[in-house]
């Protein structure tokens, strides 16, 4: 079954009966996409399917079903990069993209050089090193 691997949308997921097939086949997406399931829509509705699993009394059953899921999904992922045959996705160059421009933009609010910068920000003639001690400038 590892190698068959079918690709479900999210909506079809949540359209499952059993509990914990839903959750088997959840753990399949967020291995096989990479996703982190600590926070965000991830984490809602992963608390959604234990929160069902829990009143049908079945939590541990899922929690197993969510876990060797999740495993197939990341082994899954891992070979599908190493043929090939998944590459970055579109959002992550994007996103990537944006950090560079974001980065570009800092460099160019960084201070004014030296020869540009106000006397009275450069500093008292007090608290510089005497004339002697700089070599004579």
């Amino acid at each position: 079954m590892e190698s068959e691997i079918i690709e479900v949308e999210i909506k079809e997921i949540l359209k499952e009966k059993n509990v914990v097939k839903k959750a088997y086949l959840f753990g399949i997406y967020v291995g096989l996409s990479g996703h982190i399931e600590w926070s965000g829509w991830v984490k809602e509705i992963l608390e959604e399917i234990y929160r069902e699993a829990e009143s049908k009394g079945v939590y541990e059953e899922v929690k197993e079903a969510y876990k060797e899921g999740k495993e197939l999904g990341k082994r899954e992922r891992a070979r599908r990069i190493q043929l090939g045959l998944m590459k970055e996705s579109e959002k992550a160059k994007e996103e990537e993209k944006e950090r560079i421009t974001q980065l570009g933009e800092i460099k160019k609010m960084s201070f004014p050089i030296r020869e540009r910068m106000p006397r009275f920000l450069e500093g008292f003639l007090g608290i510089k090193l005497p004339r002697f001690l700089r070599g004579g400038l």
